[in-house]
């Protein structure tokens, strides 16, 4: 069962609920469960690149953050950008017009960046946007969380430790 779940985790770009792998499999959740928990000790005993983890129900193979500079093509912000994303990620849900009033007018070309990469999304409300980050900022930054709130916890405890 190791091998078809790692089969499916491998050819899904996002994470996979246990329960579904365990409809494909018709199996129980819980001998999913189980062979997801052998999967991960597997992978963090072997010397490779990839890793697989858990976000909440949903569990995710990827490329280990200390290699995703090798395989993530043009997706380098700058640092203007960068700290847009930051504010955008630590206030989520935030409307734009309040983010431009942070950042000034440029942070309007910089939403449509980050939009354009996948890294956040924005929701029509009246005259503006409310931005949030997505599950591509998750697995971009190799965040190991599966709410709003675990990503806002983690990026003020490291913000903090920037003294940013």
């Amino acid at each position: 069962m190791k091998e078809e779940i790692e089969a499916i985790l491998f050819s899904s770009p996002e994470p996979v609920d246990v329960r579904d792998i365990a409809k494909i499999l018709r199996t129980k959740v819980e001998d999913v469960e189980e062979a997801v928990n052998e999967l991960i000790k597997d992978y963090e005993s072997r010397s490779t690149a990839l890793e697989i983890i858990r976000l909440g129900n949903r569990v995710l193979m990827r490329v280990k953050p200390k290699y995703q500079h090798l395989v993530s093509g043009e997706r380098d912000l700058d640092r203007s950008t960068l700290r847009t994303l930051a504010i955008i990620a630590v206030n989520q849900p935030i409307e734009l017009s309040k983010l431009a009033k942070m950042r000034g007018n440029r942070c309007y070309e910089q939403v449509k960046r980050l939009e354009e990469l996948g890294l956040v999304k924005s929701e029509k409300k009246g005259r503006t946007k409310i931005l949030t980050t997505t599950e591509a900022f998750i697995k971009y930054f190799g965040l190991n969380v599966s709410s709003i709130d675990e990503i806002k916890d983690v990026l003020r405890r490291r913000l903090e430790s920037l003294n940013l």
